[in-house]
Order: C-alpha cells, then structure tokens, then sequence
C-alpha cells in the first residue's frame, strides 16, 4: 500500500469520525470506498428488523445517485445464504467475485436483470460486512466494477481487501455511534414530550399549546433553511441547532409546573370562588328575610333588599366572565364591595371580601396583578428547570432560548426586560410562535380563535410597535402561508391547532 492510500484512508477515518448527520454519513461511506478503490458503483445497506434494507446506492457509468427518500423502490434483501449480500452479513466474510456472469457460488439474477434494463454490465464486485467494536452486524457494503487506469473494468485487487477492511470497521463504528447519540437524543425527546404532555394536562384550555408551538418551529426551521439553500436567507440551522430549537419550544412552558392550578387553570376573573360568592348571596338573602319575618325590617325594606341582592348576583356573574371593564362597571362592583349585612350583634358579613371584589375589577383580562405575576414567574422557572438538566454542550442553549420567550425588544417583556441584540434570534423565533399559537388557538374557553389573518395583523402592530422582529415575522407568515396553500400537505398544516 502506498504512502498517498494510507494518508487517504486516514484522512477518511478522521471524516467518518467527525460526520454529525446521519445521512451524510451514509453517502460519506460510500463515496469514500468508491474513491479508496477506484470502482463505478456502490450500494450501502443497513441491517434491521432481521433483514438488510437499502440506504444509498452511486454508479458513474448509470449516473445514478439515490439514498434513503427511495428505499420503496429497493426491496428488502433477506438473510438467505444464496445472495450475497446475506452471505457476507451472515457470516461476517468479505467477498472478492472477479466475475458475477462467470459465478455459480451465489444467485446473481437479480444483478443480471438489472443490467438487462439498464444495458449495464456487472462484473466484478467487492462485499463487504460492516460489524462494529462489539462484534455487531451493522450493515454490508457493495462495491461494483473496480476500473484500472485505462477505464477498464477488472477484479478488486487483493490489497484493498484489508484497506476496505479496515474502513468497513471505522464505518461501523461511526454509525453505531451515530446511531447511539440518535437514540440517546431520541429517549430524551420522547421523556421531554411526556413531561410537557403531563404539564400541558394540568391546564386543559391550553392542552395543545407546546405541541403547537414545537410544530410551528418546525416549519419555520424546514423553511429558513429552504431559502438559505436558494440562497434567499442568510441564516441555516444544522442537525443539532434545530433540534436545541426544537427542544426549547417543546418545553418553553415547563416552569408553568409551578404555577397552582386554580391560577393557571383560571377562565374567568373570580375562577372557583364565584361559588362562594353566589352561596353568599343566598345566605344574605336568608338573613334579611329571617329579619323581615322577626320584625327587624319591614316588608317594603325586605322585597327592595331582595331584588338588589338578585339584581348585584345576576350583574356578577355577567362581569365575572367579561375580558374588558369600563369605569362604571368598576365603581358598581366597588359600590357592593363597601356593602354588609349587621346582624342584632353587631357582626358584619361583607357581601364581598377585598380579594373578591378586586377580581371583579379587573380593567381587562382575567388575573390580578399578583395572579399574573405568579403566572409570568413561569419563565424563571422554565430557565432554572432547564438549566438544571444535562443537555449537554450541544444543547446547552435551551435554558436561555425558552426562558426569553416572553421578552420583548422594547424592553417591556418579562422576566428581565431584556432589549434587541440582548434577546437572541432563537428566542425572537419562541416569541412570535408563542404569540401567533396563543392568539389562534381554540381550546381557550375565555376567547374566540382568531383567524390566521387577524392574528398576523396583531404580530405586525407589535413589530411596527418595536416589540417583536420583524425579520422573524415576516419568515414564520411566509412559512405557515407557503405550507397552508401546499394541496399535498395543507390538512395536515390545519391539524397543529386541532
């Protein structure tokens, strides 16, 4: 073996080694054992589920190059010791055929119905079983057609036997390990979603919301990076960005864990205690007629004590479930707060307690400013939570990325009150989908859903407002409307809110 091949083979070792995408990983191998031995074709497969499954297959003569998005086409091969490929699988044995017409050893028919369509000629073929450091059968490799410096087609020399070899178990060991990091990633997505399943579960008016957000991020991500492969966008997220993404949208509300119940869970201002309120004003009204029928009042004070008490009861419950309060509803509600019944001594009930009365007087929503500061405390809990998890150095962003999902770039968000370049591109990217999701989402008992349309005129108000960025804006409105209008997958577009 010359200097030039062994500097070769360990410049590939080192490539093999340092792939992070699992797709380019299995082109890599191929590529490289097609250069390593100078052959015209090659086909990767990868065993799984007791048979061997196509990946990748290259040929220079039949310019063809096709991976894992055509595996229907490719029949699975079956551990049978007549082909192949199954032979080198079984047995762990590399084979050299100068010849698969002059070969009666394995059934080479379907080689030779092949190239009857494609007026192809297999010759000569190199397999070889790819079985990694714990004596594990990962896959075979097929190499067609070794081709000498004349372009002629001749047997695969016997030195490159131990130089594929060699290479066959770099590559093993590169995809077993790839494949351990996948499934490892794949356990701590699959825990991420169950405990984000069970949070979401604590609030049933927003049960789909960190699902949504996740798959709104998705096809933001899918779409960025189909403009920057047009060349229309200067930003692109790798494997592992996407997924940091990915995660952090999937548990941007994880601190909401925190958050009690009876808050988070609250859909009109007053919540659980309306009950107590309306029980109240029974027990009022009992009181006053037990002092009409003793003769403490008269009838004309009892039938107007009566009818206010039916009238404040039916007005509560009409504001209890209003979103906006004008001032006079507020002075009304203030009016019945400064009222009580005095019993004969001297012990006043009030008709509403503080905390009461100071729900009902909301201006707009439904959360007391100590309420909402409890709800908004999720984010530091979010960021604490996730910062405490071993991500690892490849996700070590996730914290910070879900934890800024409510800051705003005028400064007027929450928890910090962080401002424009302080709040990075991922957490501008949580913001908008937390929005837009937030805005159009229809499991919210206390809103209507807005439509696509109204919830992008509210998005652009707040970036012309300088609130939130208009570049990631104008991106996600692009994506959802490129992927609602596409025939193929626009239902499934619709079922992120379902």
């Amino acid at each position: 073996m010359n200097r030039e091949i062994l500097n070769r083979v360990l410049e590939i070792g080192i490539q093999l080694s340092a792939e992070r995408d699992y797709d380019t990983l299995l082109t890599k191998i191929v590529d490289c054992a097609m250069e390593i031995t100078n052959c015209d074709g090659g086909t990767l497969y990868m065993y799984n589920d007791g048979v061997l499954r196509f990946c990748v297959t290259k040929n220079k003569t039949l310019n063809i190059e096709q991976g894992l998005k055509d595996d229907e086409f490719y029949p699975a091969v079956l551990m049978k010791d007549e082909n192949i490929c199954a032979y080198s699988a079984i047995h762990k044995k590399m084979l050299n055929i100068e010849d698969a017409y002059e070969s009666d050893e394995f059934d080479f028919s379907g080689p030779r119905n092949y190239d009857k369509l494609t007026q192809y000629r297999t010759k000569s073929m190199l397999v070889v079983p790819l079985v990694n450091n714990e004596d594990r059968l990962i896959g075979v490799l097929q190499l067609l057609n070794a081709i000498d410096e004349n372009g002629e087609i001749i047997p695969f020399s016997k030195e490159f036997e131990m130089v594929i070899k060699s290479l066959a178990s770099q590559m093993a060991i590169a995809l077993s390990n790839m494949k351990y990091v996948q499934e490892i990633e794949g356990l701590m997505l699959s825990i991420t979603q169950a405990f984000t399943d069970a949070i979401d579960k604590r609030n049933p008016y927003n049960y789909y919301h960190s699902r949504n957000v996740f798959l709104y991020t998705q096809i933001l991500v899918n779409y960025i990076n189909e403009l920057y492969e047009k060349g229309e966008c200067d930003r692109f997220f790798d494997v592992y960005n996407r997924k940091e993404l990915e995660l952090a949208a999937l548990m941007h509300d994880i601190g909401k864990i925190v958050v009690p119940r009876e808050i988070i869970n609250k859909s009109t201002r007053l919540g659980c205690k309306i009950d107590i309120i309306l029980l109240r004003f029974d027990y009022l009204k009992s009181l006053y007629k037990i002092d009409y029928l003793s003769g403490q009042i008269s009838r004309e004070e009892w039938l107007k004590t009566k009818a206010e008490l039916k009238e404040m009861k039916r007005q509560i419950k009409k504001i209890n479930k209003k979103s906006f309060l004008d001032k006079e509803k507020i002075n009304y509600i203030d009016n019945i707060a400064k009222k009580c019944y005095v019993n004969s001594d001297g012990e006043k009930i009030s008709y509403l307690t503080p905390e009461e009365a100071e729900c009902l007087s909301i201006p707009k929503g439904n959360l007391t400013d100590e309420e909402r500061k409890i709800i908004n405390s999720h984010v530091i809990y979010t960021e604490k939570y996730l910062n405490n998890m071993t991500f690892g150095k490849r996700f070590s962003c996730i914290g910070k990325w879900a934890g800024a999902h409510h800051e705003l770039l005028d400064g007027s968000g929450y928890p910090r009150g962080l401002k424009g370049d302080e709040i990075a591109f991922e957490s501008r990217i949580l913001t908008v989908i937390d929005i837009f999701e937030a805005l159009t989402a229809s499991d919210r008992p206390y809103k209507k859903a807005m439509d696509k349309k109204n919830a992008f005129d509210v998005l652009h108000k707040m970036a012309d407002g300088g609130k939130i960025d208009k570049k990631v804006l104008k991106l996600f409105e692009a994506a959802v409307k490129s992927k609602s209008e596409d025939p193929k997958i626009g239902h499934l577009f619709e079922e992120v809110k379902s």
